[in-house]
């Protein structure tokens, strides 16, 4: 028996109405329904929205709750089988988007900010005198508005605000303190700490997937001159699903070469005063400010000269 001793279990589910035996066989009842359809290979949580097609009124798709503002907000470009569906309305109490064939010339891109709150400390490790850490953390999202923008040219359109419900979630996350020497060069040569901060934070953001093979939008990330939970300025990126799936762990583990990337990146990219090829984000809440290329310069200088000292 490979399973070790199983009888008991088994008459226990058939006591509950779970099993049938047959021929000195079991067999699932009738009465459950087909397991496989109660797994969700795309989703890490049980609760989805309905795309409805409201003309039509047929069901288009469903989307993951915890994806759902981000696609399918209200004024949203849907795509679904290579048309575009604008989203008329999203039902929050019935877990409905109510959607529209329209054909248009732009997409959408929401507009999100995010609060993070350290709930425990699972790794630590010194970086030449740079403290890492990894951990679990609690999640706060908001999503407050989305850009309108034409295909192929990226010109921004418009921009509208949403008055969508925080999301909350616990998932995994990385975390670094920064060499003070990196804030005192920032300090002298007047540059802006926090735009350096939040500069970081996007340029970090956008080289993980090159070592994590994930995709941008699995990941997050918050950037503070002073985090409540740590008493000092620090840089979260975090894992963008519920639970986390893996991503800040190898983060975590490959900080070294992932500060040496980004600094490469930032250094090497030829715009001024940053570009979405190197500190922008398309997700930004914030609308991309306050950013300093340079003073994201000194940041990783000093990250990455730490580990050569």
């Amino acid at each position: 028996d490979f399973f070790g001793e199983t009888s008991a279990l088994l008459a226990e589910l058939e006591q509950e109405g779970k099993l049938r035996k047959r021929q000195e066989k079991y067999y699932l009842s009738p009465s459950i329904t087909y397991p496989a359809q109660d797994i969700n290979i795309r989703a890490t949580s049980g609760q989805n929205y309905a795309v409805i097609d409201g003309r039509e009124g047929c069901l288009l798709e469903t989307v993951e709750a915890s994806v759902a503002f981000f696609q399918v907000h209200p004024g949203a470009i849907y795509l679904h089988q290579g048309e575009s569906y604008l989203i008329k309305e999203l039902d929050l109490a019935r877990h409905i988007a109510w959607a529209e064939p329209k054909p248009v010339d732009y997409y959408t891109q929401t507009m999100e900010i995010d609060d993070i709150r350290v709930t425990k400390m699972l790794k630590k490790k010194d970086c030449h005198t740079v403290e890492v850490y990894f951990g679990d953390v609690d999640v706060t999202n908001i999503v407050v508005g989305f850009k309108r923008k034409r295909q192929f040219t990226e010109e921004v359109i418009s921009e509208e605000p949403l008055d969508l419900p925080p999301q909350n979630f616990p998932t995994k996350a990385l975390w670094f303190d920064l060499p003070q020497k990196s804030i005192d060069r920032i300090a002298d040569a007047g540059l802006d700490f926090h735009g350096g901060l939040h500069a970081c934070e996007h340029a970090a953001i956008g080289i993980l997937p090159l070592f994590a093979l994930c995709d941008r939008n699995d990941i997050g990330g918050v950037s503070t001159p002073f985090h409540p939970d740590t008493g000092k300025a620090q840089i979260f990126i975090y894992d963008a699903h519920p639970g986390g799936i893996g991503i800040t762990e190898k983060g975590f583990e490959m900080i070294t070469k992932l500060w040496q990337a980004t600094l490469k990146a930032v250094k090497e990219c030829p715009c001024t005063d940053g570009c979405p090829s190197c500190v922008q984000s398309p997700k930004c809440g914030n609308n991309n400010q306050p950013l300093d290329k340079e003073a994201t310069i000194v940041l990783l200088e000093e990250l990455v000269g730490e580990l050569v000292r």
